[in-house]
C-alpha cells in the first residue's frame, strides 16, 4: 500500500493528512489527536457517500480501513450510521420479517422483541453489539421464566442479525458466537394403544367426536390441519393401479390448509377509543404479502401450512375409512367445504375443540393429556410398529422432511402399510 501526502486536503483541523489511493483521506484530528479514515461508498444517485472510521492510532485506523474495504467488497455496501437494536428490530419486523411470516408467528416474534430484546439491549447500537450483550438478553428473558423463552428470543435476534449482515449493516452475526439457551425439557405425555382404543370406543356413538379423534390419532394431523380439512381433501374412493395391473384402493387425506384464529389489530391508528383491537370499527388482520388466507367466520381463517412439509398426503387406514365414511354420509360440508363444523356450518373454534378433547378424556376415564399429545401418540405407536424416522416425519409433516415443491407424496406401499397396521392396532376393542 502506498500512502502519500495530499496537499489539497490540508486543513487547520487536520494534521499529517495522508491518502490511500482510491479510498479517501486518512488524517489526524487536531482537536483530539484521533485518527480518521474516510472510505468511499457507492453513490445513492443524489449525493456522495463516505464512511468515517475513527481510531486512536494511525496503525489502528489503517487496519480498520483495510477491514472495512474487505467488508465493502463482500457486501457491496456499508452503512454510514448504525441504528440501535430497538430501531433495527422494529425495521426488521415490518420490512423484512412480516412479508415472510405467518400472522401468528409474526405476533410471537413481536412479543419476543418488545418483552425481552428491547428492554434488555434495545439502546445498544447495532454495530456495537457484542456477545456479552446477547448473554445479557438471555439473562433478562430467563428471569422467572422457562429457558425456552430465552431460546425463542435468541432465535428472533439471530434471524434479525442474519439479515443485518446480509444488508451490510454489521460485519458478523454475534448471536452465532453465543451458545443458545437450552430448551426446557418437557415430558410429552401420550396415550397408550390401550388408552387410544378406549377413547375411540367411548366416542364411537358420537359421529363427530368419533371422526375427529380418529383423524387425530390415525392420521396424526395437527389441530389446525384437522379443523381446516375440506371435503375435497378427503378422497375415500381413490384407487391406484397395482403391480399386477389391478385396481387397488388407496384412500387419501390431502393436508393443504389450516384453520387458525388470528389476532385482530387496530386499523384506526388508535383513534377509536376501544381498548380491544377486536372492538375497533376498522379492525384488521395483518396478512403478509404472498400468504394465501381466507377469512371463514369472525377471526377464524383458512391459511396454507407454514412450511412445504405441511403440504402432504396421508394414507387412510381401513378403520379410519370406515369412521369417516359413516360420518361424511350423514354430514354436509360447511363453510368453504369444511367437514368438521358447528351445527350451523361455521368452523369449530380451536378453544372449543380443545375443550371437547378434554371432556372426551374425562368421560372415558383417561389421563388428562393435552390435545397435541394425539400426534405424539401417533408417532409413538408408529415407532412401536417399526416405522423408521423418515416415514414418521413424512406422515406427521415435520419440517425436517421438507420438499422444495408440491405435495409430499408418501402414499407408497410402506407408509400405507404402516397406517393400516396402526388402524389394526386400535381396532380390536372398538369392535368388542
Amino acid at each position: 500500500m502506498v500512502l502519500h501526502l495530499d496537499a489539497r486536503a490540508r486543513r487547520p483541523d487536520r494534521v499529517g493528512v495522508i491518502r490511500e489511493k482510491g479510498t479517501g483521506a486518512i488524517f489526524q484530528r487536531a482537536q483530539d489527536g484521533m485518527w480518521v479514515a474516510r472510505l468511499e461508498l457507492p453513490s445513492d444517485g443524489t449525493k456522495r457517500r463516505r464512511k468515517a472510521i475513527v481510531r486512536k492510532s494511525k496503525a489502528d485506523v489503517v487496519a480498520a480501513l483495510r477491514e472495512a474495504k474487505r467488508d465493502l467488497e463482500r457486501a457491496g455496501d456499508l452503512a454510514t450510521s448504525s441504528p440501535t437494536i430497538e430501531q433495527w428490530m422494529n425495521q426488521w419486523l415490518e420490512r423484512i420479517a412480516a412479508p415472510r411470516l405467518k400472522p401468528n408467528t409474526l405476533v410471537a416474534y413481536r412479543g419476543s422483541v418488545t418483552r425481552y430484546i428491547v428492554p434488555s439491549i434495545g439502546n445498544v447500537r447495532l454495530d456495537k453489539l457484542t456477545p456479552q450483550h446477547v448473554r445479557k438478553m438471555h439473562d433478562y428473558a430467563r428471569q422467572g421464566r422457562s429457558s425456552t423463552t430465552a431460546l425463542q428470543a435468541h432465535r428472533v435476534l439471530a434471524k434479525a442479525l442474519t439479515d443485518a449482515e446480509r444488508e451490510g449493516r454489521v460485519t458478523r452475526n454475534v448471536a452465532t458466537l453465543v451458545d443458545a439457551p437450552a430448551k426446557a425439557h418437557a415430558v410429552r405425555d401420550a396415550l397408550t394403544a390401550d388408552d387410544a382404543r378406549r377413547l375411540l370406543l367411548h366416542v364411537s356413538s358420537n359421529p363427530l367426536d368419533a371422526a375427529m379423534w380418529s383423524v387425530a390419532l390415525l392420521a396424526g394431523l395437527r389441530q389446525g390441519e384437522r379443523l381446516g380439512l375440506t371435503r375435497d381433501a378427503v378422497d375415500l374412493d381413490r384407487v391406484v393401479i397395482g403391480p399386477d395391473g389391478t385396481k387397488v384402493p388407496a384412500p387419501m387425506i390431502t393436508v393443504s390448509w389450516q384453520l387458525q384464529r388470528l389476532k385482530w389489530e387496530h386499523g384506526c391508528d388508535g383513534t377509536c377509543g376501544k381498548k380491544r383491537a377486536g372492538s375497533c370499527p376498522q379492525r384488521k388482520v395483518d396478512i403478509p404479502a404472498g400468504q394465501e388466507a381466507h377469512q371463514i367466520h369472525g377471526g377464524l381463517w383458512h391459511l396454507r401450512p407454514k412450511s412445504r412439509a405441511g403440504w402432504r398426503q396421508v394414507p387412510v387406514a381401513p378403520l379410519l375409512h370406515e369412521v369417516l365414511t359413516r360420518y361424511l354420509d350423514d354430514h354436509q360440508p360447511g363453510d368453504r367445504g369444511l367437514i368438521f363444523t358447528r351445527p350451523d356450518g361455521h368452523p369449530i373454534d380451536p378453544s372449543d375443540d380443545t375443550a371437547a378433547w378434554d371432556q372426551s378424556l374425562r368421560d372415558a376415564g383417561l389421563p388428562d393429556v393435552v390435545l397435541h399429545s394425539a400426534r405424539h401418540t401417533t408417532a409413538t405407536l408408529l415407532h412401536a410398529l417399526g416405522a423408521d424416522e423418515q416415514t414418521r416425519m413424512q406422515i406427521l409433516g415435520h419440517s425436517s422432511a421438507t420438499v422444495t415443491a408440491g405435495y409430499t407424496h408418501i402414499a407408497n406401499s410402506i407408509t400405507a402399510d404402516y397406517m393400516g397396521r396402526l388402524g389394526d392396532l386400535l381396532r380390536p376393542e372398538l369392535e368388542a
